[in-house]
């Protein structure tokens, strides 16, 4: 809620833009996938053979007809024309063991300036926080004028406090 609350803010709109996931199809694919199954949106989710987010999720949202899921394997490609790239970290909770073979594994997913490049000069920048830089991103993508990660994790507590408010019957 916190990411679409972000893009709402920047873009104006939330509908009919083509958001990119790099990285592993985890959690957040999945929260995004979810949000495509609501809002009109060309979402992409680049990721490494092997590291694809939940085939039942993205045949559930494909077949709702609302937006356009493409997965790639091809993370330059898939970034052309994107109003927003997001990332996150290789390795989740749980994971930990596992960091070294995904760095292997994600050897070109690395959302750096040559990538944000490729997007388009008016692509923006989200990362849930924290981010490994130098890993899934590079410091000076984290602190472009493109990076949009602070008022997202800003958002966080503004999302966070409608569902509250919305659960106690608030509103």
């Amino acid at each position: 809620m916190a990411d679409i609350l972000t893009v709402k803010e920047h873009f104006g709109r939330y509908e009919d833009l083509k958001i990119v996931y790099v990285g592993d199809g985890n959690n957040i694919v999945h929260s995004w996938l979810r949000l495509a199954n609501r809002f009109k949106l060309d979402f992409v989710c680049a990721c490494p053979e092997g590291y694809e987010p939940d085939a039942a999720t993205v045949e559930m949202v494909r077949n709702s007809g609302v937006s356009s899921i493409t997965i790639s394997h091809d993370p330059i490609d898939a970034v052309k024309g994107a109003d927003v790239i997001y990332t996150d970290v290789w390795a989740s909770m749980g994971q930990k063991d596992e960091a070294e073979a995904r760095r292997k594994a994600f050897s070109g997913f690395t959302v750096d300036a040559k990538m944000m490049a490729a997007a388009g000069p008016s692509c923006k920048f989200m990362h849930c926080l924290p981010a490994e830089r130098g890993i899934e991103c590079s410091a000076e993508v984290v602190e472009s004028p493109a990076s949009i990660i602070f008022d997202e994790a800003e958002n966080r507590m503004h999302a966070q406090n409608g569902v509250m408010l919305h659960a106690l019957g608030c509103v």
